[in-house]
């Protein structure tokens, strides 16, 4: 067995046996030196005065003095030994409860307590919970204990909750004289007569609350509430430590449940472009366990297994997205290849990880879109297929129905010519709308390839408005441009469809005598082509969804106003197909803007486009040709940015 004033290492009633014996071993002098000043008090009035008697005085004196060193001297060494073993416990290691059980113990046996109570406080119900226990060897002590299991003590109620209240120790040298509580009266009943609380503190807020009884009257001593205060101080810094390793497991756990149950791929990957792990789903869509992954290129991971058919070359959009980590994140669409050399179709996104402004890794997210690409292909050929049918009947209509609207094969009465001109109008819009459905689905399957030139973007903006200006002479509209002069590269027949397509829209919403303007706005990394009419307006809830197709302000618009709803779809399409960007703005007053970005160099179709750049705010994400996919945290991004 080790010395108490090393450590505490044994229970029962061996230990507190060593400690009576050692307590003795100091008790001694001190008792005697009580005794020698008992004796010079009642016989020095009765000796004669001299010089014996002022040594003897002197003497009593010293002693007296003596046993004061020697008193402090046994409490400073209780005090450090017990502050050794609280260190040796703490340092070891171990759980909580299993240390909080030691600590309770060393407690008692320096102290002379026969039994410890922790109690731990429940903030969100506001009551003091039975946690551990301590009691030396005995009948009554462990009943006590017993009793004690599963109690709950509310704020100012028994010894604890007092001392849980007031935030301060609480001493009860005599426990007869308190309020008969349940729990109290336990501990009377079990031959406890003085009780101690004392909080466990970190700062301000009390984590739990210790509770010791002893047999005997035991009344307060400064020394050793110092000693279990500071004993208390050690204990609510390890329970702190331990409640924020438990918060930190709770939430990696979290997050560890919530990777296993999202559906799509998720790998993150560290500071060199290698997987650091990979969740269930990547591992279940790539055919492999999930543990080997790790340690391998995010393209090897991706395009690692491809059979040597398909082996990638230099220009493989993935291999140049994720060959080094960038400070923007990047996205795309691309075939991914199983371990067994099959393909599955999927979106994937490469997102930067920063700490404080440093780039540290990134997370790679990917998503099997192998059915939604079927069923894209398999509703854009059945829309190909319906329309081209209905093309050729509803020619043949239309040319029937003008004819007989201009009375050239018979007279119709005034009633029948009405009827004539609704159903030619109606034929007109149908050939509209199947003409712009066959465009829509050739831009974006790509069978229609755009050519790219150098264009004046002035000399565009001159000829298109020349085309309007029949229509908004009709209108009674002015259509004006600015005199910028700028040279891109783009398809000089789509980008006149696109801001032909624009003026329309301008001109039939805008009010006789306005004006339109054209713009163009220069800047490093492209130009901004703006139409801005005074017409009615757009809701702010509809500034994107009318990019969609078939979506228009008002449901109304399409009977009062012509169109189909696909001519806006059609210019985004078109304007992505140029590494631009389309997007509409409320003006101030009164109106709408609509507003092209185009770069001077459009990035080829299939190389991923960077969706969102830390730096400088910019954005966007193209596939193959087809419509933007935005992420949903990217959605809400205002597009303002191009204008600076």
């Amino acid at each position: 067995m080790r010395d108490p004033s090393k450590g505490i290492s044994t229970t029962g009633s061996e230990r507190r046996g060593q400690t009576v014996q050692r307590g003795f071993s100091f008790i001694s002098p001190v008792l005697a030196g009580l005794a020698l000043a008992v004796v010079v008090g009642v016989f020095a009035p009765r000796l004669a005065a001299g010089k014996g008697f002022d040594e003897l005085l002197i003497f009593a004196a010293g002693a007296a003095a003596a046993v004061l060193v020697l008193r402090l001297l046994v409490q400073r060494e209780q005090r450090v030994a017990l502050q050794l073993v609280v260190s040796e416990i703490v340092g070891e290691n171990m759980s909580p409860e299993v240390a909080s059980m030691r600590i309770l113990e060393a407690l008692c046996v320096s102290q002379g307590w026969d039994v410890a109570l922790k109690w731990e406080v429940n903030g969100e119900e506001n009551r003091l919970e039975f946690c551990s226990a301590w009691s030396a060897p005995g009948r009554h002590t462990e009943a006590l204990v017993q009793e004690s299991m599963g109690l709950t003590l509310p704020p100012g109620v028994e010894m604890a909750g007092r001392a849980w209240q007031d935030g301060r120790p609480v001493w009860i040298a005599d426990l007869g004289g308190e309020p008969a509580n349940p729990h109290t009266q336990a501990a009377l009943g079990r031959g406890m007569v003085s009780g101690c609380s004392v909080p466990v503190r970190v700062g301000n807020r009390i984590l739990a609350v210790l509770e010791f009884y002893c047999h005997f009257c035991l009344r307060e001593n400064r020394e050793s509430m110092a000693a279990v205060e500071t004993v208390a101080a050690s204990l609510g810094q390890m329970l702190a430590r331990s409640h924020e390793r438990g918060r930190a497991e709770k939430l990696y756990r979290q997050q560890e449940i919530l990777l296993n149950s999202v559906a799509d791929g998720i790998c993150g990957v560290d500071g060199n472009g290698l997987i650091s792990f990979a969740n269930p789903a990547a591992a279940a869509m790539l055919g492999v366990a999930a543990s080997s992954l790790t340690g391998k290129p995010v393209h090897a991971l991706l395009h690692g297994y491809a059979p040597s058919s398909s082996q990638c070359g230099e220009d493989c959009a993935l291999l140049r997205a994720t060959g080094r980590l960038r400070l923007m994140a990047t996205a795309g669409e691309d075939a991914i290849f199983r371990s067994d050399s099959s393909s599955f179709r999927a979106d994937y996104a490469l997102t930067p990880i920063l700490d404080h402004g440093r780039l540290t890794g990134s997370v790679l997210s990917f998503r099997d879109i192998s059915q939604r690409y079927a069923l894209d292909r398999l509703k854009d050929e059945f829309i190909s297929t319906v329309s081209h049918e209905l093309r050729t009947p509803l020619t043949a209509i239309r040319g029937a129905l003008g004819l007989l609207s201009h009375g050239n094969l018979v007279q119709l009465n005034e009633k029948a010519a009405n009827l004539m001109r609704i159903a030619l109008a109606n034929s007109d819009r149908l050939v509209r709308l199947i003409n712009d459905i066959l465009d829509l689905e050739r831009i974006q399957s790509g069978r229609e390839r755009l050519v790219f030139r150098k264009v004046q973007l002035a000399q565009m903006v001159r000829q298109a408005i020349d085309c309007m200006a029949p229509v908004a002479d009709g209108a009674g509209v002015q259509l004006i441009q600015d005199s910028t002069q700028v040279e891109i590269a783009a398809d000089f027949d789509r980008l006149l469809q696109v801001l032909t397509n624009l003026l329309s829209n301008a001109i039939k919403f805008s009010p006789p005598n306005s004006t339109i303007s054209v713009l163009l706005r220069p800047d490093a990394s492209g130009v901004t082509l703006s139409v801005v009419d005074p017409g009615r307006g757009i809701p702010a809830d509809k500034l994107e969804s009318i990019f969609g197709r078939f979506q228009q302000v008002d449901a109304s618009d399409s009977r009062q106003k012509g169109g189909t709803g696909l001519g806006l779809a059609i210019c985004r399409t078109i304007v992505h197909q140029h590494s631009g960007r389309i997007w509409a703005e409320r003006n101030p007053g009164r109106g709408s803007s609509f507003r092209v970005f185009l770069p001077y160099q459009p990035v080829p179709i299939g190389t991923p486009i960077p969706v969102f750049d830390q730096e400088t705010g910019q954005g966007d994400l193209l596939l193959d040709g087809a419509e933007p996919v935005l992420r949903p945290q990217l959605v809400e991004m205002n597009y303002n940015f191009l204008e600076n």
